[in-house]
């Protein structure tokens, strides 16, 4: 799809898409309608809405991570291709609430990515991690600890780290914290709002939560899902 709004394009969007919509490959029956929305540089969004109402099936479709029927995503200005999935997903990358970690050392974890053909133009850079275990007041032996002996935020943590290390633009954080304790739900916002400000802004954030004093901290525009159907605080301004 080819936008032809210029007043749209010149804005400094990180992802737009337009008409995104996906079904459910086994009955046709509709799990995102046609939702349209552009992501800029410092949005902290918070997208809210009831269990059920599509929150993890749009935020999944926005990763990549489950193929979308209809619609084009735009990043950087750029259309994405079919083929571009993988280099998209370097960018856009999604943050589970359940971590999943390789049984290793909390620095073999972190090295792992940069063995994948999508990385292969980077290099794992220890002095980086330390900077971020710093704003989490975390030692540098954190990374000599085995996975295995880890804590439930401790491992989401650690599966942050492996993410931003890599300088996505976007975060899509589908209920991170909502698993763990109020204070090491707090490291994790800590951490992603460290990485914000080393980025100087220019990265974004989409939350899911249902946390409503998490949503007053982390977010600065407010998005809604209903059985399907994306509101945007755009579109929400538009009818008011």
């Amino acid at each position: 799809m080819v936008v032809t709004d210029n007043s749209e394009v010149e804005t400094p969007a990180l992802l737009q898409a337009r008409n995104l919509s996906r079904k459910d490959p086994l009955n046709g029956h509709i799990l995102l309608y046609p939702a349209d929305c552009t992501v800029k540089r410092g949005d902290r969004i918070v997208l809210a809405g009831a269990s059920g109402s599509g929150k993890s099936v749009f935020v999944r479709t926005l990763a990549l991570l489950d193929r979308p029927d209809a619609g084009q995503l735009i990043l950087h200005g750029k259309p994405v291709q079919p083929g571009d999935a993988c280099r998209y997903r370097a960018q856009v990358a999604y943050i589970r609430q359940s971590p999943v970690l390789l049984h290793t050392s909390v620095q073999g974890n972190l090295t792992f990515p940069f063995g994948l053909a999508v990385n292969r133009d980077k290099k794992y850079d220890r002095q980086k991690i330390e900077r971020f275990l710093q704003a989490i007041d975390r030692p540098s032996a954190f990374l000599d600890k085995d996975s295995g002996t880890l804590s439930g935020g401790e491992k989401q943590l650690v599966c942050l780290l492996r993410v931003l290390q890599l300088d996505p633009c976007l975060l899509l954080l589908d209920e991170p914290t909502s698993a763990l304790d109020e204070s090491t739900a707090q490291l994790v916002e800590k951490l992603i709002e460290h990485w914000m400000h080393v980025n100087k802004q220019q990265t974004a954030t989409l939350w899911i939560s249902h946390d409503e004093q998490q949503k007053a901290r982390v977010g600065n525009r407010l998005w809604q899902m209903k059985s399907g159907r994306l509101t945007t605080d755009e579109i929400a301004g538009r009818q008011a």
